[in-house]
């Protein structure tokens, strides 16, 4: 199967995890590497994103972009070297020609608006399928508030302020404010420990209730990092990106949760090989991994088909006859 969950996992292979073990604990050790091995069956998918910004991100389900089209047209990605070595930094975005730009890391999926006319709430909601926020974890956000109004967020002159909300205290509601400032404002770090179920922190406009700009979606332990890419985009029109993307491996928390990595046999010695390595036998957790990579291996080929990549040489062009150049 392309995909399993937990509770099929271990059903399946709860012999091959010691009895003082937790199998949950043990795949969220074991499946980053296997993803991490290559673009595995069922590890690929499309993705469609709607923007103004000059900028999107990934969501946080992706590990890595492949391929993009901006209005249906193929673009290329450039690494984060290219401002450094080609173009320089243009503040209205790179050049068309240039496609997309690799613009690292940031802690949310887009910025705060820069409004005089506007002030944000930051908030912690629920997402659509849920009716209330989880009854345990916590949740701390970090800002930078541009006290002076220059929208340069200078350490020595701007405040720095911290909010951290208990879910399951009395002071728990839905849409929790943790913060909010008539001052433009800048997030610098979104942090979360023992959150069990999916929530969504969102930049809510205090005037207009209807405008809400998703920050960030959460769940688990972690710290929250989006990683996005610049393009051409100075009229801040309505740009359609049409992404292919790498899954990346969220942990698992229930049993009920999605592995997009089907293959038992693959699971099985990973599990073996973290065993292996946990008992310093470092010859046969080599072993197990090489086993690991065969099979995955030999099921991506199997499940191409007849839709592999083919190296095709056309010394006359796509013509069909040779031209007579004598």
């Amino acid at each position: 199967m392309p995909a399993l969950t937990v509770k099929a996992v271990t059903k399946a292979l709860s012999d091959y995890v010691r009895p003082d073990e937790d199998i949950v604990a043990k795949l969220n050790m074991v499946m980053p590497r296997l993803y991490a091995m290559g673009m595995w069956r069922d590890l690929l998918y499309d993705w469609s994103i709607e923007t103004t910004n000059d900028y999107f991100a990934l969501p946080e389900h992706a590990d890595s972009l492949l391929g993009a089209m901006l209005q249906n047209s193929p673009v290329e990605a450039q690494s984060q070297w290219h401002d450094y070595r080609i173009s320089g930094y243009a503040s209205d975005g790179p050049a068309p020609i240039f496609g997309i730009v690799d613009d690292g890391f940031h802690p949310t999926k887009e910025e705060v608006p820069h409004s005089s006319s506007k002030s944000y709430y930051i908030q912690v909601v629920p997402i659509p399928d849920n009716t209330a926020l989880p009854t345990e974890g916590e949740v701390t956000i970090e800002m930078l508030i541009d006290a002076n109004g220059d929208y340069a967020y200078q350490n020595s002159v701007d405040t720095h302020t911290s909010n951290t909300i208990l879910f399951g205290t009395p002071v728990e509601i839905v849409g929790s404010i943790l913060g909010s400032s008539t001052a433009p404002l800048k997030i610098k770090n979104i942090s979360y420990y023992g959150v069990p179920e999916k929530i969504r922190i969102i930049a809510e406009n205090q005037a207009d209730a209807t405008e809400k700009i998703t920050l960030a979606e959460i769940r688990g332990d972690g710290v929250a990092r989006y990683r996005r890419f610049r393009f051409h985009n100075s009229d801040s029109s309505v740009k359609n990106v049409k992404l292919l993307l790498k899954r990346a491996w969220e942990p698992v928390l229930t049993q009920d949760d999605i592995m997009y990595l089907g293959n038992l046999n693959a699971i099985k010695h990973g599990l073996l090989g973290m065993l292996a390595e946990d008992n310093a036998d470092l010859e046969r957790a080599q072993y197990h991994w090489t086993i690991c990579r065969q099979l995955l291996d030999e099921e991506l080929d199997a499940t191409r088909g007849a839709a592999k990549p083919k190296v095709t040489l056309k010394p006359a062009g796509n013509n069909f006859n040779t031209p007579n150049i004598i």
